[in-house]
């Protein structure tokens, strides 16, 4: 595992919680089951002392524009979990540019309190194309463009109902999947869910803190990575 930066202190890995809320989350019962989801992840992280040492979650939802909806924090301290709602259509750029200030952000705040910091991991939750393609490309490349940018995260991408394979392949680095088809795209996100929260459980689970990639949640299948 690689360090962001020169070791200063206790180690912590910082986890980014990206989800659609454009109009189409709506009927498909998305919105729903993330907002029902939140909450289950709020007690397990916070309920388990060494977990909640060693991680924190932010939370950024996207649409017209993007969102901080909850900056990154220790669980432990946060009362209750914010919740979405729909809204617009499907600009992964503008998700991509404002992950790289919080990301930049947040790692100079944690340094300055005297943390080690591993490199930040995201998952990003969405079901359906970019309806800013094919601009976000270059936003996603400033992020992830390892020569100028040393935070780059990791990103683990998952897509249901109109996402598609391709693109979602394209987005994860390290672990793309998406929705099957015959499975309600509901119960497919709350499986996500469930899945990213047993990653950051097992990641952080650990006097010293390793990301462990999720494998296919049920009701979604692995899609090959497309580097950009």
């Amino acid at each position: 595992m690689s360090n962001v930066e020169m070791p200063t202190g206790e180690q912590i890995l910082p986890f980014y919680i990206v989800c659609d809320e454009s109009g189409s989350m709506e009927p498909i019962g998305g919105i729903a089951a993330i907002n029902q989801a939140l909450p289950d992840l709020h007690a397990e992280i916070a309920a388990d002392p060494l977990v909640s040492d060693k991680c924190r979650i932010g939370l950024i939802t996207f649409s017209d524009t993007a969102e901080e909806l909850m900056s990154l924090t220790k669980l432990s301290d946060v009362v209750a979990m914010p919740g979405m709602q729909a809204r617009g259509l499907t600009n992964y750029g503008s998700v991509f540019e404002l992950l790289k200030q919080v990301i930049v952000r947040d790692i100079a705040n944690l340094k300055s309190q005297g943390f080690e910091v591993f490199r930040p991991a995201v998952f990003f939750i969405t079901d359906g194309e970019p309806t800013d393609d094919p601009a976000w490309e270059n936003s996603y490349r400033s992020l992830m463009d390892k020569a100028t940018f040393r935070q780059y995260p990791n990103i683990i991408a998952f897509g249901v109902h109109g996402a598609n394979a391709v693109t979602i392949g394209k987005v994860g680095t390290v672990g793309a999947f998406i929705g099957d088809n015959g499975v309600a795209p509901a119960d497919s996100l709350s499986e996500i869910m469930r899945s990213l929260t047993r990653s950051i459980m097992d990641s952080s689970g650990s006097s010293t803190p390793t990301f462990v990639v999720p494998s296919a949640p049920t009701g979604t299948t692995a899609v090959a990575l497309e580097p950009m």
